[in-house]
């Protein structure tokens, strides 16, 4: 479960940060904001949250970074319902504190790392205020992450991972599209920003509608009974090939057998929709 939401939610992850570093042109976390400097209007801060691939990279980044951090809804590798085994039964007092103190370090690392990229880090109208903002907006993050946890009912694996490959990085890489968009505009007179905004507007609210439509299609309560007699053959053949791996004495004849019984698990996983455990169990 880890190793599949790892690499799912890492992607799309990285994804966000890669319009910054176009935009900005460094990798430097300094340079990142000091480029999201100055105000418009005289109170509108020039963040990137306030343009529509920043605020979408920024919807976007939240969503990975809770994946990332095995907040809920995405805590599966240590969903505590389900899983009796690790850290969560087998320690206890300062030991099973640190597993949640290194939790809780990631998710202020990742928070950090969505203002510095996102909100302007310590971007403010009066040099006595930037510590005042950082830790305003670092506390509004780790309240969000907090709030979410409490509010959201856990996903399931396979829900997990479709809505990672099939939503989030479809979603990161137009985003990324519209970013260079976005750079490759920024010359335009006043008069044509308007179309602009509202080019980069559609490229964010059509794809999402688009893909979020297409998410669940043919995804309704599934029945199971015309398809027992097929299950019942995997389920047999699979059994059968463990139960013979185990009592072969030539290594090779088990270890072909080993296999047919991981592509007898694998073939359930597709059945059940969950291509991506399919191609990992292969």
């Amino acid at each position: 479960r880890a190793l599949a939401q790892l690499i799912s939610y890492e992607l799309p992850l990285l994804l966000t940060a890669v319009p910054v570093i176009i935009l900005t042109g460094t990798l430097s976390t300094q340079n990142i904001v000091l480029a999201q400097g100055g105000w418009s209007l005289g109170f509108i801060p020039h963040w990137h949250v306030l343009t529509p691939w920043g605020f979408a990279g920024f919807i976007i980044f939240i969503i990975a970074a809770l994946a990332e951090s095995n907040r809920s809804p995405f805590d599966l590798p240590e969903a505590e319902s389900e899983l009796i085994a690790g850290h969560l039964t087998e320690y206890s007092g300062f030991k099973y504190a640190l597993f949640f103190m290194g939790e809780y370090f990631g998710l202020f690392a990742l928070s950090s790392l969505g203002i510095t990229f996102f909100l302007g880090g310590w971007q403010a109208p009066l040099p006595f205020l930037q510590f005042i903002l950082v830790r305003s907006e670092l506390a509004a993050m780790i309240f969000l992450f907090v709030w979410i946890r409490a509010t959201f009912l856990r996903l399931r694996i396979d829900q997990l991972t479709r809505f990672s490959w099939k939503f989030l990085t479809p979603l990161a890489l137009i985003n990324l599209g519209n970013a260079a968009f976005w750079q490759l505009t920024a010359h335009l007179s006043p008069g044509l920003q308007l179309i602009r905004w509202a080019v980069a507007i559609a490229l964010v609210l059509v794809p999402f509608a688009l893909i979020g439509r297409r998410l669940s299609t043919g995804l309704g309560p599934r029945t199971y009974r015309s398809h027992e007699r097929f299950l019942l053959l995997i389920a047999l053949l699979t059994l059968g090939a463990a139960a013979f791996a185990m009592t072969r004495r030539n290594l090779i004849h088990a270890a072909l057998l080993l296999v047919a019984s991981w592509a007898g698990v694998a073939a359930f996983y597709l059945w059940a929709g969950a291509e991506f455990l399919a191609f990992a169990q292969l």
